[in-house]
């Protein structure tokens, strides 16, 4: 999947009024960067995924959200499916440009804080 498909270019058409989103490939997917901060992913199948934690998250389940997985072998050689904190994004919210805005900016402030918790541990972002 090329880094730059049609879903892609629509979301980023979508969230412009937001600021400017860097575009990377990441786990597979294409992932969204804000201020060098990961806020979203878009599988392979065009599937939206947002950045969640403990302050958001219980939205994105009540909206009926599934969390990214992917698998990953193990040291010890099984494979295991590991759950990052990116849920879906209700499928209703990519033609409501408003929704959408402010679901990403849900996901930017979550980026936002795990990103001060990293900073709390001694682990500093590259600028």
């Amino acid at each position: 999947m090329p880094v730059y498909d049609e879903t892609t270019q629509f979301i980023l058409d979508q969230i412009a009024p937001l600021g400017r989103f860097a575009v990377r490939r990441m786990f597979g997917c294409t992932a969204l960067f804000y201020d060098g901060l990961m806020v979203l992913l878009i599988d392979p199948a065009g599937v939206v995924f947002l950045k969640t934690d403990a302050h958001n998250r219980s939205r994105f389940i009540a909206a009926g959200c599934e969390p990214f997985t992917y698998a990953r072998r193990g040291a010890d050689g099984a494979v295991k499916s590991v759950e990052l904190s990116f849920y879906t994004l209700p499928d209703a919210l990519l033609e409501d440009q408003e929704a959408l805005a402010e679901w990403i900016r849900s996901a930017i402030d979550a980026a936002k804080r795990a990103d001060n918790g990293k900073k709390r541990a001694g682990r500093s972002r590259a600028h």
